[in-house]
């Protein structure tokens, strides 16, 4: 009788740590069901095909990883742009108020227009960003 009873909690030892370890397995990959227009998904399904990636559901988590890597990029160069925006501002109102020099006014508007263009070069690299998305 003590054989079997130990082997009985044993057995229930064994089963009990199984249960704890899928439920670990399962709190750290959620399941989330969101609704998705049906193109959108055959979309997906045509990504996970071509890149072989074995499921659509691999194939929307790789997107979401990826389409929230590029919006924190986008941001960021937001910020730089906001923050050299800013920097140019202080440097021509130092430089208007004689506390500092830069050079000739061909100088100051060079360096203008190469603010303007790099602004409008990170604003259309944004706008494809968003195309593509």
């Amino acid at each position: 009788m003590g054989k079997a009873a130990g082997n009985g909690r044993r057995g229930l030892t064994r089963a009990t740590g199984r249960a704890r370890k899928s439920a670990s397995t399962a709190a750290s990959t959620r399941t989330r069901s969101f609704p998705c227009p049906d193109d959108l998904w055959d979309e997906v399904e045509l990504f996970a095909a071509e890149r072989e990636l074995g499921s659509p559901a691999a194939a929307a988590r790789l997107l979401l990883r990826s389409g929230l890597s590029v919006e924190r990029r986008v941001r960021e160069l937001q910020a730089a742009r906001d923050w050299q925006i800013e920097q140019a501002w202080s440097d021509l109102q130092a430089i208007a108020g004689g506390d500092r020099t830069f050079g000739s006014w061909d100088e100051i508007e060079q360096a203008a227009e190469s603010a303007r263009l790099r602004i409008r070069e990170r604003e259309a690299a944004a706008q494809r960003v968003a195309v593509n998305a």
